[in-house]
């Protein structure tokens, strides 16, 4: 269809465009991530990959957006968390700031557009699980999650982009194939409104290097979970629940197992460090390429495990229970992995 090409070349274009117009004006206006304490970049780098691609969104939404996308709530949404975001690249807001307009927005999803989590996956075997009143607070707690669970992943060059391109990519295709071909549009959008954006960050294009900021990465985990309530909780649901867990597994699994690292050790689970994946596999000694390669690779053999298990209706609980024994597993293996890292430490100072 005519529309649907002009709809994403208009995404990546509308998306270059803005790159090129915000680069100056970011070095003019300060938004820019310079490098102390966690950072370790060299340069003051333009954080304005988010804006670029909500840019795009807005524009192709607003000249070629068809009613059954529902444009305007979206739009609505994800430029009040590009604005947030943007806010917190420049201000360095607090976390308790940060989560109320996260909940705002989540309530803004739930009451105006009734886009909420209603059931979970068959997993007793009687049918989709009903939360019934339970439904508001499950879809607030899912959101947070999301937006938080992807904003943490933003820690080496490409890596929330790469796993956004993994997630947008395995919805599209359920949408696709699945009875919503209509909502496809978006996540297809999502997947070209990137691209310009990924091409200066992984240096395709070195004069011009930007970062995302959160200003993306929280357009991205809304724009996750927007699609997989879309996806799983319609009347043309076109995936299950329990697939939605690996669908994000990397990105949620990550967030999780530091969440309860940090609680271990009294601290607040928002404390920001360098204990992610992304860091994990630096200290190993793999370069930033090669880190981003291995974690890109893991979400999208774990997307698989939801594509297959979704074609072949494996039943919800067995789907349920491999998620956690896998993530049982993770958790493990980060321990002793934390003790490697120490003991090769230990090992280069009697050196």
């Amino acid at each position: 269809m005519p529309e649907v090409g002009f709809l994403l070349s208009s995404g990546i274009f509308g998306c270059a465009l803005a790159l090129a117009i915000y680069y100056p004006l970011s070095q003019k206006i300060g938004l820019v991530d310079i490098p102390r304490g966690r950072k370790q970049h060299q340069g003051a780098i333009p954080l304005i990959g988010g804006l670029a691609v909500y840019t795009g969104l807005l524009v192709s939404l607003l000249l070629f957006g068809t009613p059954a996308l529902q444009a305007g709530y979206y739009l609505t949404c994800a430029g009040a968390i590009v604005l947030l975001g943007a806010f917190d690249d420049y201000l360095d807001l607090s976390v308790s700031l940060r989560l109320s307009v996260q909940l705002l927005l989540g309530l803004l999803m739930i009451f105006s557009l009734d886009l909420h989590i209603s059931q979970l996956s068959n997993l007793f075997g009687f049918g989709p699980l009903p939360l019934g009143p339970l439904g508001i607070p499950f879809t607030l707690i899912a959101v947070i999650a999301a937006i938080n669970a992807f904003n943490m992943t933003d820690g080496i060059d490409g890596l929330a982009g790469m796993l956004s391109l993994v997630s947008f990519s395995c919805i599209a295709l359920f949408m696709l194939l699945w009875g919503q071909a209509h909502y496809a549009l978006l996540p297809l959008l999502l997947i070209v409104a990137l691209l310009p954006y990924l091409a200066l960050n992984l240096n395709l294009w070195p004069a011009r290097k930007v970062f995302m900021g959160d200003a993306g990465s929280m357009l991205i985990g809304l724009s996750v979970i927007w699609l997989l309530i879309l996806g799983t909780q319609s009347e043309t649901a076109s995936f299950r629940p329990v697939t939605a867990l690996w669908i994000i597994a990397i990105p949620l699994m990550d967030m999780l197992a530091i969440m309860f690292r940090r609680l271990a050790k009294g601290q607040s689970p928002f404390k920001a460090d360098r204990e992610h994946l992304h860091h994990i596999s630096l200290r190993m000694g793999l370069s930033s390429r090669q880190s981003l390669f291995l974690i890109s690779a893991l979400a999208c053999v774990f997307a698989c495990f939801g594509i297959i298990g979704e074609y072949l209706l494996v039943p919800d609980l067995a789907m349920l229970l491999l998620f956690i024994a896998i993530f049982s597993l993770y958790l493990m293996l980060l321990q002793h992995v934390w003790r490697l890292i120490s003991w090769i430490r230990q090992r280069q100072r009697t050196r």
